[in-house]
């Protein structure tokens, strides 16, 4: 059944309150994933922020393909747009609502929560101001219950004011930290448009945080490299807040949280210039938001060194988990895809950085590229690789948990830009270890030009959700779900999910530009 646009009733991960881990019925209800509608099955979002919506050209929508105990292949498909119930704003050209999904547990009810960034965004006058929806889940899906909340600058307590070019919200994270407790709800923001004084393009961060109980709005900071403790300094054109992820500690007992205390927010400034050159790039890690702990390739133990153009943490992924009574764990991925390798430009770059043991500066465990000892395919220019980025799945001995590096700008033979995606492992001595190398080949599909397979990445238990939003053979885009088996060598039946097909809207542009 497919939910249209404005019904009422429309219908990440396995932090969430009843998702399909939890249920008796999983095995049934493969993939698992964030539970939206309360079935205890798995739902699976893929965005289209290029999709035509009453008209308005690239005003873009969501696909919701819901689970079922027959399998979201047989589940119900749900459609969410601006403008409908439970959605707020309205649809307008070029706004490309869906630019970035995750799925989050904002009001700690039975239902996962999404929330869309939207950095496109025009707020009155002001094009490209952005903003960011949290889309509460319910019985009937997202958008059935509990109106949404939309966030932007000047508006529930959220310091500064929507102004062109901000692109609030062009990057965007939820709190990931796990846990036998409950998470505290928070988003993390970036605005990488933002001028700080006369210089622009300096960007800035922030945190939202939310009441568990009902979902509203409690606290919010802002920050740039001109706050209080954080350092660097703000110049024009650094871009801070390129990316963000955000979790709890570092700390042990439950790492518990008290407005912004007890975050710590990660900021990527891909923009950064360092000693090396320009946009050099630079992470923070800002505790409680007002401690900073830089981390740049001329940081200790970091491999590499900061060059010209480099962008390093113009990417992130992060994972975190927290003991009730010991250190937190911390692994960061941190993508470097404009790192030259040889007279290859652009080839790209990702660090690990990892610890057990509330360690900041977070130690590097290891680095990798395609160069690297023992991987799979080779460095070539302008794969940019590091420039999508996924953590989670299953746990492989000797290997750890998977870190998949998407490239959709990889060439496959001659055909250019066709894409792919790399497996690695977290726990391995060196990252060539058991690694795998995906593309379109390997679902039985033929590469193509443009294809851009590994543009969008969600890392399932039992999936790996691949999204080629350019796809040529479908014409509008498509999403593989790789099972874990079948990448590491064993026959699981994968998934394949195409606009036209299995009651999934055919009118699409860009679909699987986004996945959660």
């Amino acid at each position: 059944m497919i939910a249209a646009l404005g019904a009422a009733t429309l219908s990440a991960s396995a932090f969430s309150a009843g998702t399909a881990e939890a249920s008796p019925r999983a095995a049934q209800c493969a993939p698992h994933g964030p539970d939206f509608n309360g079935d205890r099955c798995g739902d699976i979002v893929v965005a289209d922020p290029d999709a035509t919506v009453a008209g308005r050209l690239r005003a873009g929508r969501i696909n919701v393909l819901y689970g079922s105990e027959g399998g979201v292949s047989a589940g119900d498909r749900g459609l969410l747009a601006q403008g409908q119930p439970g959605v707020g704003d309205s649809p307008e050209a070029d706004d490309r609502f869906g630019a970035i999904v995750q799925a989050a547990n904002i009001n700690n009810d039975s239902y996962a929560d999404l929330v869309v960034a939207v950095p496109s965004e025009s707020v009155g006058t002001a094009d490209d101001a952005g903003v960011i929806h949290v889309i509460f889940g319910s019985a009937g899906g997202l958008g059935g219950g509990q109106v949404g909340t939309v966030l932007r600058q000047g508006v529930h307590g959220i310091p500064g004011s929507s102004e062109a070019g901000d692109r609030f919200g062009a990057a965007a994270a939820v709190n990931r930290t796990t846990g036998d407790f409950t998470t505290a709800p928070a988003v993390a923001f970036g605005a990488p448009g933002e001028d700080v004084g006369s210089l622009a393009d300096a960007g800035a961060a922030g945190v939202v945080t939310f009441d568990p109980g009902t979902g509203g709005v409690t606290n919010a900071v802002r920050i740039t490299q001109d706050s209080p403790g954080i350092g660097g300094g703000s110049e024009a054109g650094d871009r801070f807040g390129a990316a963000v992820e955000l979790f709890q500690g570092p700390g042990g007992f439950s790492c518990g949280v008290t407005g912004v205390k007890g975050f710590t927010l990660v900021v990527g400034v891909p923009g950064e210039d360092l000693t090396g050159g320009q946009d050099a790039g630079m992470v923070h890690l800002a505790r409680d938001l007002s401690t900073d702990t830089p981390l740049t390739q001329d940081s200790p133990g970091v491999d590499g060194a900061p060059e010209a153009g480099d962008q390093f943490g113009a990417s992130l992924a992060l994972g975190s988990s927290c003991e009730h009574d010991g250190p937190s764990h911390v692994k960061l991925l941190v993508g470097v895809p404009a790192e030259d390798l040889g007279t290859a430009a652009d080839a790209g770059m990702v660090h690990l950085f990892a610890t057990d043991d509330d360690e900041l500066p977070l130690p590097q465990r290891w680095s990798v590229n395609q160069d690297s000892a023992d991987v799979a395919d080779a460095a070539e220019a302008g794969d940019r690789f590091g420039s999508v980025l996924a953590l989670g799945g299953p746990w492989r001995d000797g290997l750890g948990e998977p870190l998949v590096v998407g490239i959709p700008d990889e060439d496959i033979g001659t055909v250019k830009d066709a894409g792919g995606a790399q497996v690695f492992g977290d726990e391995a001595g060196t990252p060539g270890t058991g690694d795998v190398f995906l593309s379109q080949s390997d679902v039985g599909e033929v590469p193509q030009a443009t294809d851009h397979f590994g543009a969008a990445l969600s890392s399932r238990f039992d999936h790996l959700l691949v999204g080629a939003p350019d796809d040529v053979t479908y014409s509008v885009g498509a999403v593989h779900g790789i099972a874990w088996p079948s990448v590491f060598g064993t026959s699981t039946p994968d998934l394949l999910f195409v606009p036209g097909r299995d009651e999934i809207p055919a009118d699409a542009a860009r679909f699987g530009a986004g996945l959660a």
